[in-house]
């Protein structure tokens, strides 16, 4: 099943957050990231906390960030 990772910066509503997806659209994880929290080397981390990590790199998206992921071996 294709999952992906959706990175969403923080702003003045939200918290900088991950929403891991399955292939139908339907999220399978939901992260907050801790403040502070939004370098790659901490959004990674998070993923691979959750069980996944990224099979690609990250492409920009109208919202933020998305990427293909697959679980963490």
């Amino acid at each position: 099943m294709a999952r992906t990772a959706h990175y969403r910066a923080a702003d003045t509503d939200h918290a900088s957050a991950i929403t891991v997806r399955d292939d139908r659209g339907v999220p399978v994880t939901e992260l907050e990231l801790p403040q502070g929290g939004d370098n790659q080397h901490d959004i990674d981390g998070e993923l691979l906390a959750a069980g996944f990590s990224r099979s690609a790199d990250w492409a920009k998206v109208d919202d933020g960030w998305v990427a293909p992921v697959v679980p963490a071996e």
